[in-house]
């Protein structure tokens, strides 16, 4: 709440600071001035019931490491560290994307990602991966790997920096603020898959776990945009927003996968802009044998166009 009025502060002292002008000036001026919601420079995708269509592409590299505990069956079900057992410690560059679809209070997010790592060191313990058992010494070749996509519904719930509070009001034309707020309510579905493989190069054995999970997702976050037009020269606005995510993962016993991500995007222009942030997803797995607890986390750097 005391973003909330901060904001508004703000915003009521700049509008003090600007001296009265006629009606037709400031209606000639909002109508060249488009809103926070819509500042591009090229026409929309397409107008439905006279509201603008764009299209938003977003990618980017997900700078992450994977953290966590993992057993597989049925020779050991005792979990161990994935970093200290198998060397799977290192940060990787992977593929983070999403295009979205933005009408009204509505966005609708296709998303995308993808995270391997593998390592290969001498076993510090004895210990099993599925059927393949390894001693003190055995050179051990290990990977993880990690993908998924997923469609999300979001709207925003609240903006209560706007005349149009609340979605269900009518829209106020021509509206410029200098911030908006905006909090965010997500539903979607969900994909992902896991291949995690163990070879004991010494014994020449080894072995895999693969599988495809899916999860019905629920969430929310907030968006917050700072109008820059008029006081620094090569910026538009920025922009951060951070969103949180869960659902249970099934196949499996009681699994879930949850996501919070959270990105500060500086917009040059109405239409490009460049994006800072975090992403952190937690699986907690449970499903024939394998058992996983861990997490994949890292930072997100990458662009965003807006058609």
């Amino acid at each position: 709440m005391a973003l909330v009025a901060g904001l508004q502060q703000a915003r009521n002292a700049e509008t003090a600071q600007v001296p009265s002008a006629p009606v037709a000036a400031r209606s000639a001026d909002t109508s060249t001035r488009p809103s926070l919601a819509d500042r591009c420079s090229n026409a929309p995708l397409l107008t439905l019931e006279g509201e603008p269509v764009r299209l938003d592409l977003t990618a980017g590299a997900w700078l992450a490491r994977l953290r966590g505990n993992v057993a597989f069956g049925p020779i050991s079900t005792n979990k161990v560290d994935v970093n200290d057992t198998y060397g799977l410690d290192s940060m990787e560059g992977a593929f983070q994307g999403d295009l979205s679809i933005l009408w009204r209070n509505w966005t609708v997010r296709l998303t995308g990602s993808e995270f391997s790592t593998d390592a290969t060191q001498a076993a510090t313990s004895a210990g099993a991966f599925g059927t393949t058992a390894f001693a003190v010494g055995n050179s051990l070749r290990s990977s993880f790997d990690f993908y998924s996509w997923g469609l999300d519904v979001q709207s925003w719930l609240w903006r209560p920096l706007s005349k149009q509070e609340f979605p269900w009001e009518a829209p106020v034309a021509g509206e410029d603020l200098g911030g908006d707020l905006q909090f965010v309510a997500i539903v979607g579905g969900r994909g992902f898959g896991v291949n995690q493989q163990m070879q004991n190069l010494t014994a020449g054995t080894s072995s895999t776990y693969s599988e495809t999970f899916g999860t019905v997702i629920v969430g929310g976050g907030v968006d917050v945009q700072v109008d820059l037009r008029g006081r620094v020269d090569f910026l538009d606005r920025i922009e951060f927003s951070a969103t949180g995510t869960w659902g249970p993962a099934w196949p499996g016993d009681g699994g879930s996968e949850t996501e919070i991500r959270a990105a500060l995007t500086a917009w040059f222009c109405g239409n490009a802009g460049v994006f800072f942030g975090y992403r952190y997803t937690n699986l907690e797995l449970t499903q024939g044998g394998y058992a996983f607890s861990g997490n994949i986390a890292g930072l997100l750097l990458g662009g965003s166009l807006r058609y």
